[in-house]
Order: structure tokens, then sequence, then C-alpha cells
């Protein structure tokens, strides 16, 4: 296993963790659910998932500043080239 690789499985249970903690206080509980999906598909989204999203979000940002994100539930943002700033 290389270097990297290693680092990114690390970094990959990290969020799982950290996603996890933000979900728990909704698990067995009754919550609501949004469809996003308008009149032609179903597609629930619930604070849970926006909730662990967030935090995924975040730690991305945090570990690698200049990668892009793009998420389900809170859109994208663009990357940028490490030497451009």
């Amino acid at each position: 296993m290389t270097a990297q690789y290693a680092e990114h499985l690390e970094f990959a249970r990290h969020v799982a963790e950290a996603a996890g903690r933000a979900i728990l206080p909704h698990f067995r509980e009754v919550i609501a659910i949004e469809d996003k999906g308008g009149a032609r598909e179903y597609d629930p989204v619930t604070e849970a998932d926006r909730a662990a999203e967030a935090v995924i979000r975040a730690e991305i940002a945090r570990a690698y500043p200049t990668h892009g994100i793009f998420g389900e539930e809170h859109g994208r943002v663009q990357g940028r080239h490490p030497s451009r700033g």
C-alpha cells in the first residue's frame, strides 16, 4: 500500500466516522422527509442527509483545500489548481 493510498484510506475512515456522529441524533427518530425530485421522480432528503454531507464537505475542504466537491445535497464547489491559489 502506498503512503498516499494509506492517507486517503485513513481520511475516508475519519470522515465516515464524523458523518456518522452527525447523523446519529436522527437515528430512530421521526424526521421530516423532503421530496426534492419534483413531479416526475421521488428523491427524498432528510436533515440527516444534509448534516452528513455538510460534515464531509467541511472535512474535504479542511484536508484538501484545492479539491472540488460535487455533493448531492449542497451542490458543487469548483476546485482550484494548487499553484494558482
